[in-house]
């Protein structure tokens, strides 16, 4: 399980891969989850070398409602977006939280896989 390393009392930020998503834990009690699912890419044979060949659809976002506000949500978006980076994974945002943090936020965009724009690295075919 990767984990961030947070200071007594604060939130801790983990990658539960085991059950696909990431979780912020305070002590140990799960007080937000960001829910993922896995696909394989299909690629282009000229696609560059290097090329994310997965996916990761980030699906559901919950945080506890006691702790609404308190920008948990904000933290584990970021946290699994890095997550995803380090692994050279490209991102689907089905949840409408994790699209509209990505849209404020557009230092990860480049991470970001749609149907109008290919997954980062991949090259277009030319018309």
């Amino acid at each position: 399980m990767d984990e961030t390393s947070a200071t007594p009392g604060a939130v801790r930020l983990v990658h539960d891969a085991d059950r696909d998503r990431y979780e912020a834990l305070d002590g140990e009690t799960v007080i937000a989850v960001l829910a993922y699912g896995d696909e394989e890419l299909p690629h282009a044979d000229d696609a560059p070398s290097g090329a994310p060949t997965r996916l990761r659809d980030l699906r559901s976002t919950v945080v506890a409602p006691d702790r609404g506000g308190q920008g948990i949500g904000s933290a584990i978006v970021r946290f699994a977006l890095d997550d995803i980076r380090e692994r050279g994974m490209a991102a689907r945002a089905t949840c409408w939280f994790v699209r509209g943090w990505i849209e404020r936020h557009p230092e990860y965009e480049d991470l970001v896989a749609s149907p109008r724009r290919p997954a980062p690295s991949a090259q277009e075919e030319s018309p």
